[in-house]
């Protein structure tokens, strides 16, 4: 005859097994909601400064588009000519600061223009452009007017209309600026594209493309979130919808014979 001792038989193993089976399953069930709920859900006021840096040919880079982007909704553009006081460096384009301190100092420049605290910033390398949009599969934006354009020796032709753009032509889009509104109209571009861009890498349809455009994402920003904080930012904003960024207030004006954008501060 098969004796046991209290508590060590089959019965009471898989009771035992059972209840760390449970307990497995409860404490994984709490660790999913508590990251759906760090990523969906709009804790605080996060700000985010979204730089596009624009590499020149002798190596100085300069922010091309600069948003400020609040989680849960609300973007402010400051164009690059913004006259600025910039630490360090004195008064000077705005875009400036990105070439003499990085994103750091360009943050806290805009902090001292805006008034406004910066939690975080997200440079988008936009040679990287490219790579990021084949990566998803291409990107479909609204194109206002035609573009024709010349990029690195390649012509480029984009009907207006919503078209669904490769990643050549999407870095076509991101870097024309042969319109009336030059530069503004650029920004709007930029802004659009950031956004759609947002939008798109993390929608269902773009799911199998999602570890290839996670690649090609991260091989091509520059940013001082974590992976985790990041992916909470980008669906916080595909959250929010699509959201025209404003244009920090101001005026173009010569001074010296340089073309600025004259930040009016009472309206901002």
């Amino acid at each position: 005859m098969e004796v046991y001792k209290a508590g060590r038989g089959p019965a009471s193993d898989k009771r035992r097994r059972g209840w760390l089976l449970r307990t497995g399953l409860a404490i994984l069930l709490l660790s999913l909601v508590a990251v759906l709920a760090y990523l969906l859900l709009p804790f605080g006021g996060q700000r985010v400064a979204l730089l596009g840096s624009d590499a020149s040919a002798d190596g100085v880079s300069r922010s091309d588009t600069i948003v400020v982007a609040k989680a849960g909704g609300g973007m402010v553009a400051v164009p690059r000519d913004t006259l600025v006081e910039i630490p360090g460096v004195g008064e000077d384009k705005i875009n400036v600061a990105f070439a003499a301190g990085g994103p750091e100092l360009t943050v806290e420049t805009l902090e001292n223009l805006t008034g406004l605290p910066i939690d975080n910033y997200i440079v988008v390398h936009f040679d990287g452009v490219q790579d990021i949009v084949d990566a998803m599969g291409g990107i479909t934006v609204e194109v206002e007017e035609p573009i024709e354009v010349g990029i690195e020796g390649r012509p480029v032709s984009i009907p207006a209309g919503t078209q669904t753009l490769d990643g050549f032509e999407a870095l076509a889009y991101v870097r024309y600026r042969g319109t009336p509104t030059a530069d503004i109209g650029r920004i709007g571009r930029q802004q659009r594209f950031l956004q759609e861009l947002a939008r798109e890498a993390t929608s269902p349809a773009k799911l199998p493309r999602l570890p290839a455009t996670a690649l090609a994402v991260w091989r091509n920003i520059e940013t001082n979130m974590n992976p985790l904080q990041a992916a909470r930012f980008a669906i916080q904003m595909r959250l929010a919808g699509s959201v025209e960024a404003e244009v920090y207030p101001g005026t173009p004006q010569y001074i010296g014979g340089i073309s600025y954008w004259v930040p009016d501060r009472e309206a901002g």
